[in-house]
């Protein structure tokens, strides 16, 4: 008896952790930044799950997670600043370089967008920005990209920027990719 409740058990976990592993799941980071005169502001806020649930992360300006619809979570709490700085240690990034590009073909880009005001001090720099920005959109004519950038020739450095970029992954694959090419290359 005892025996089959842990078989069922063992059977309804590895079952659990194949759904997770091969359900597609989206990362998305949005934010915004003003910067007009001396009054600076801004936010950042990652999601992480389907298109409305999962757990949304924001960074900036104080950290807070969210675990449930991303506009109304379930349960949120915030974590408290931490002024310690962290030494790294001097490792050799290859390694690591190489799973990532390998990994990088089986994560998907599904959204972009960028909208907003932006003026630099050197009006120069604002026109090759805009330029930049014109010639991407103009080379990429896809639903998945918004790029409108209105140029604020003014000779000051003012901004009021929105952002949001959107991924796609299965977890399964990246990770199988991932062991792939890290046996690959510890030889």
């Amino acid at each position: 008896m005892v025996l089959n409740i842990i078989l069922w058990g063992l059977t309804a976990l590895i079952g659990i952790l194949l759904l997770i592993l091969f359900i597609p799941f989206r990362l998305a980071v949005s934010g915004n930044i003003k910067w007009i005169g001396q009054h600076k502001s801004g936010s950042t806020q990652i999601q992480f799950g389907g298109l409305n649930h999962g757990i949304s992360v924001s960074p900036f300006p104080s950290i807070h997670i969210g675990v449930g619809r991303f506009d109304h979570p379930l349960f949120s709490f915030s974590l408290p600043k931490n002024n310690k700085t962290l030494k790294q240690k001097n490792k050799s990034t290859i390694p690591y370089l190489r799973i990532g590009k390998a990994t990088i073909g089986k994560i998907h880009f599904d959204h972009f967008f960028l909208n907003g005001n932006l003026g630099l001090p050197n009006p120069m720099h604002t026109g090759l920005i805009y330029g930049w920005s014109q010639s991407l959109r103009g080379l990429i004519k896809s639903k998945k990209l918004d790029i409108t950038i209105n140029p604020q020739f003014n000779n000051r450095f003012e901004t009021d920027m929105k952002g949001h970029f959107r991924l796609k992954f299965f977890p399964g694959k990246v990770l199988w990719q991932a062991m792939k090419t890290y046996f690959k290359f510890r030889k």
